[in-house]
């Protein structure tokens, strides 16, 4: 869930919001954002202190490791554009909520991939920054995963998506107990939309299932990032909005209103 979705102005920016002001826009509704620009390339120091300018001080970023690191050199002599983008993001200072490393979707738990990725987990984590992993293959999740990610105290992101439904996702969380001190949820899908300006999926079902994790999370984590994509429902903000009215939540009405999710 970035903020630049030209399709959102209207139902969730004022009409005529110019692309540059969206953040700021954003930052007055919602308190969180996922990036997925830095997935693309390594970040301007000048963009991360725009970026670090635009939102209220409570604000928080999550921004995606780049591909360079993830999907091309696929953690393999990655130190160097990790430790570079580690440093960069650091520009956001207290706005720097998380960063998430992404794998390929091919990225299977072969002997090679497993002994690569865990060597980087185990020696090139920052310890005074949230880190969150995604795998996207099952086979991924066995105890050893676990382990590491409690001794190394990373979280593993929990995805409702096309591999992931909501009792796997509730599962990937129930077995972190005792590590991170944060979640990190996401809600995505392959649905194809010709717009992003309504919900056109009905997923109420679904985030009545993960309210009643949401409800188990906040009673043994400090922090609970959560990332909802177009594609899941059609528009993210709206199904922001939803989630956070089941969750019992005042739901931010509209642009003005002031919403800390």
């Amino acid at each position: 869930m970035s903020w630049q979705e030209k399709d959102w102005v209207g139902p969730f920016y004022p009409d005529g919001t110019a692309p540059k002001a969206m953040l700021a826009q954003y930052g007055r509704a919602l308190s969180t954002v996922e990036v997925d620009a830095t997935y693309y390339g390594r970040p301007r120091a000048s963009t991360i202190e725009d970026w670090a300018r635009a939102v209220p001080p409570d604000f928080r970023f999550a921004l995606k490791v780049p591909a360079e690191v993830t999907h091309r050199r696929r953690f393999r002599d990655a130190a160097e554009p990790f430790s570079f983008f580690v440093q960069r993001v650091r520009g956001l200072g207290p706005k720097l909520g998380a960063i998430l490393m992404q794998c390929p979707p091919d990225f299977a738990p072969t002997p090679s991939n497993r002994e690569r990725l865990f060597e980087f987990l185990q020696t090139q984590l920052p310890p005074d920054i949230n880190v969150a992993l995604e795998l996207r293959d099952a086979d991924w999740f066995d105890d050893a995963l676990f382990a590491l990610a409690r001794d190394k105290h990373f979280a593993i992101a929990a995805t409702e998506s096309e591999r992931f439904d909501v009792e796997s996702a509730g599962d990937i969380l129930e077995r972190q107990k005792g590590g991170a001190h944060f979640a990190y949820l996401r809600w995505m899908s392959d649905e194809q939309f010709e717009s992003f300006d309504r919900a056109r999926i009905d997923r109420s079902a679904s985030l009545k299932a993960w309210v009643a994790i949401i409800a188990r999370l906040r009673h043994r984590v400090d922090d609970i990032f959560g990332y909802v994509s177009d594609d899941y429902a059609g528009h993210a903000p709206a199904t922001v909005r939803t989630l956070l009215e089941m969750l019992g939540e005042k739901a931010p009405a509209d642009i003005t209103t002031p919403r800390l999710f």
